[in-house]
């Protein structure tokens, strides 16, 4: 049943979305039969079950342990560099055809083709199925995705998803082969969506659930730059330092919601790049590539200083230098690891962020004598100390809000996107307590002496139980190996595919065949290499984050997304939001400015 979006203001349809289910089985072995084999070979894998699938507590059904990793898999994948600025689309070949992995059925730069896979597999043509309004007046299944339940009902004006219960043998082969049960059916949701021009677009809709995008967003905005935060308060003091951070997470959940308003403009839309092609053209997709490639960086860079600073405040007979070139040794080998396993991994990254922040908490309540006491805090300033140190701490007070380069992707990735707003307003409200907490905390314990790193303050302080300092460390150790793979992965990319060796042809000779392979290793480990050799040149970790945050975090967070929502919603928007946007770039132009030239000068 096709669902219209909303018409525009001239009266006419912007679009039709077509929604078409495949349910897999989850459960059995494969089916002999030869189209199912056939569809499951082309991309489409079902696999047994494992422990993960079984129900735990509130985990069960569609938020299941193993689609919570799933799903945090895709969002990991989601971080990728757009080289070619001409695509109006990313994830697309010949503008009208989504490509995919197949492993994750999330969007991929050099995935299978969604149109070969489906037609391939022996299936109608999605055309073809999308314009038979009239597919069955049987009983369909409705899921509400969220929560597992399930409601009979036949197909009509509802706007819901449609789910046959119907097996994918017997839609393959006209009803041959068994019912599954809806507790084993794993339904994939293909999406056709047809333009005001006609010009039709195959893609795979949303499969995360609310509670899974939360986890991902808060996997995305909590980071180590909550470490550097009580710095920052301390450069801004009490008053304007609270009231930036208030400020800086009221406008970046504002404009949050900006791009998810763009995004609705246009079905086919998935990226924070296409937000720029479709503003901005191929001038929009370059800039936002050159961004998201000095952000990685940056986030390399900074764990790797972590990690040398960490390490040093424990063992001070060893330099910084010498445990960040250590790091290049532990972080390296995961480059080879595949995404799957990465993204597993990736999980140890939030788990040690959010367990130093639980650990320095109970510290300040344990001591009892100042400094690093809670009970009894240390002497903190009202104000700025000068205006160099205020301008330094609007990178520090923003770069922990910095999650929107990959919001449009989790949105796309929801089962129900209409959720996002909610799911963003969970996701500011927990990270919001996080960051906020963590600089007050730090501040409290440690006043105007505290360091560039919340947890360097408490390693060097004594009174503390011994198996704190060690414990603070191997968290502060796991978190770059858990990530600095991760932000070296896009670039690695990058760099494969401008030396053509992204692929390597089987049918070439052994020797183009080697290589090819010593090419895409060299670049994994030049990739490191350069991640120690930056932090090594620059040292400081409070700099390397204000950077970060007042040159990027402003560019990507706020100026851009209040140009997107001028240039895209310009037939919608309203009088007060024109000017609030103005407002904001404007703003954000002049702070973005002083941050970064505060971070240069220092």
């Amino acid at each position: 049943m096709p669902e219209q979006e909303p018409l525009s203001p001239n009266g006419r349809k912007r679009s039709e979305v077509h929604y078409i289910s495949i349910p897999l089985n989850r459960g059995s072995a494969f089916s002999p039969d030869d189209s199912v084999s056939q569809f499951q070979s082309d991309g489409f894998m079902t696999r047994r079950q494992s422990i993960l699938d079984h129900p735990v507590g509130s985990f069960k059904g569609v938020n299941s342990l193993s689609r919570f990793a799933t799903s945090l898999r895709r969002a990991n994948s989601f971080r990728n560099i757009e080289l070619n600025a001409d695509n109006e689309r990313s994830f697309f070949k010949e503008s009208n055809d989504e490509t995919y992995d197949p492993d994750t059925l999330a969007p991929a730069l050099d995935g299978r083709r969604l149109s070969v896979t489906l037609n391939n597999a022996g299936r109608p043509r999605i055309t073809n199925l999308a314009n038979n309004d009239r597919v069955s007046t049987a009983s369909m299944a409705i899921h509400d995705d969220d929560y597992g339940s399930i409601q009979n009902s036949t197909i009509g004006d509802s706007g819901s998803i449609l789910r046959p219960t119907a097996s994918l043998t017997e839609m393959m082969s006209g009803g041959a082969g068994r019912r599954f049960t809806n507790n084993d059916m794993d339904s994939i949701v293909v999406k056709r969506v047809e333009g005001v021009d006609g010009k039709v677009v195959t893609l795979l809709a949303g499969q995360s659930t609310a509670p899974q995008t939360i986890f991902n967003s808060i996997n995305v905005l909590i980071g180590i730059g909550l470490l550097a935060l009580p710095l920052g308060l301390k450069y801004a003091g009490w008053v304007i330092g609270l009231t930036m951070l208030a400020i800086f997470a009221l406008a970046t959940f504002c404009t949050a919601e900006l791009l998810s308003r763009c995004l609705d403009t246009d079905p086919t839309l998935i990226s924070y790049a296409d937000l720029g092609y479709a503003a901005f053209g191929t001038k929009g997709r370059a800039l936002i590539s050159a961004l998201f490639t000095l952000d990685l960086l940056g986030s390399g860079v900074s764990l790797v200083i972590l990690f040398g600073d960490s390490l040093n405040a424990l063992f001070p007979q060893y330099s910084t230098t010498f445990f960040k070139i250590v790091s290049f040794f532990i972080v390296t080998p995961p480059v080879f690891i595949p995404l799957s396993v990465l993204s597993n991994i990736s999980l140890l990254g939030i788990l040690s962020t959010t367990g130093t922040v639980l650990v320095i908490c109970c510290c300040g309540l344990y001591k009892s004598s100042s400094p690093g006491s809670l009970v009894n805090p240390m002497e903190t300033s009202m104000w700025p100390i000068d205006l160099k140190h205020l301008c330094l701490s609007i990178g520090l007070l923003s770069a922990c809000w910095g999650g929107h380069a990959v919001f449009p992707n989790l949105k796309t990735d929801m089962r129900h996107p209409d959720k996002f707003k909610d799911c963003l307003k969970t996701t500011y409200k927990i990270t919001s307590v996080t960051d906020i907490g963590t600089a007050v905390i730090g501040f409290l314990m440690f006043g105007n002496l505290v360091k560039d790193e919340i947890t360097k303050n408490v390693l060097l302080t004594e009174g503390y139980p011994k198996f704190v300092y060690g414990l603070i460390s191997a968290l502060m150790t796991i978190i770059p190996i858990a990530k600095t793979p991760l932000n070296a992965r896009p670039i690695v990319s990058v760099l494969d595919v401008l030396m053509n060796v992204q692929h390597i042809d089987e049918a070439a000779s052994a020797i183009k065949r080697r290589a090819a392979k010593g090419l895409q290793v060299f670049n994994r480990i030049f990739i490191n290499v350069v991640f120690v050799l930056i932090a090594i040149n620059f040292p400081e970790f409070d700099k390397i984050i204000a950077f970060l945050g007042a040159g990027l975090c402003f560019t990507i967070c706020l100026i851009l997304p209040c140009w997107f929502y001028l240039r895209l919603c310009k037939t919608t928007i309203k009088p007060w939001e024109r000017v609030a946007c103005h407002v904001t770039i404007c703003i954000s132009v002049v702070l973005s400015t002083l941050g970064v030239g505060a971070a240069i000068i220092s």
